[in-house]
């Protein structure tokens, strides 16, 4: 909360100035204009970072991501000066109202530019917050058990329905994807990241959830984060000493730990 008001009474303050050599407003009027501001835009830069984080637009095709980033700045920034224009309508002078509308075109430039600083800011976020998690699942390896992936095995039932086809929304498209096209799961913290032949879809969802509910002599868990699908298999060998490496049909490359070798080497009979 102090954080905000801070970056609320900088924002004000910033405003204030710049717009004091421009209109004949009280230095004190154009604080609190900026303050209501400052709070119409934290209120905006949350909203915004919860579109971008659950939007999955990172999944998109490139002109699709840029047409939603596009619209989504259109409309924040609209929001943004009708905000404006009911704070000025409020604070000001309606003597001077020609005045305040002055400046509606000034702040739209300048929610334009904040606009294009947040979605940099957010990617960047993101992206650090997917190593992070991708890092901590990769340690967690090492506490690995081999009870803890079997006992996985022993729960499926005949009851439990297999899954054939996965649906994936993302952003305003909705992808169904055929298990056999499947190549890996990768464990992304409360996500799980599907990659197929032709791209990757992002899957609110647990990896235990899809170990479960796909075929176990077509599936095996690798890894901690990794479930592959054994027809996609193309290469085992050797990394790091006592490591293995896999090489997939799409071309990545991803390490299984020493019980997901064992498991593997069970299912595939070698």
């Amino acid at each position: 909360m102090l954080a905000i008001s801070g970056l609320c009474i900088v924002y004000a303050t910033v405003q204030a100035w710049a717009f004091g050599w421009l209109v004949s407003f009280p230095f004190l009027q154009l604080m609190l204009d900026g303050m209501v501001n400052g709070l119409c835009l934290t209120a905006l830069s949350y909203l915004l970072w919860k579109v971008i984080k659950y939007g999955n637009f990172e999944t998109l095709e490139f002109y699709q991501r840029l047409i939603n980033y596009a619209a989504l700045g259109l409309l924040s920034i609209a929001i943004w000066t009708g905000l404006c224009y009911l704070s000025a309508y409020s604070i000001f002078d309606p003597d001077k109202w020609s005045e305040a509308i002055s400046m509606l075109p000034l702040k739209a430039f300048i929610a334009l530019l904040i606009y294009l600083l947040m979605i940099q800011l957010f990617r960047m976020g993101l992206a650090v917050a997917g190593v992070e998690s991708q890092r901590q699942t990769e340690e967690e390896t090492e506490e690995e058990t081999e009870e803890e992936i079997a006992g996985m095995d022993n729960h499926r039932t005949e009851e439990i329905e297999m899954l054939e086809r996965i649906v994936v929304k993302s952003g305003q498209k909705i992808d169904v994807i055929r298990v056999a096209e499947i190549v890996y799961f990768q464990a992304e913290g409360d996500y799980v990241r599907i990659f197929t032949d032709s791209g990757k879809y992002l899957k609110e969802e647990t990896m235990k959830y899809f170990q479960s509910h796909l075929p176990d002599g077509q599936f095996i868990r690798v890894h901690r984060s990794y479930l592959v699908n054994t027809s996609k298999i193309l290469r085992i060998e050797l990394y790091e000493k006592q490591n293995q490496l896999l090489t997939l049909s799409n071309g990545d490359k991803i390490k299984i730990s020493a019980s997901g070798y064992k498991r593997l080497r069970e299912k595939l009979g070698l």
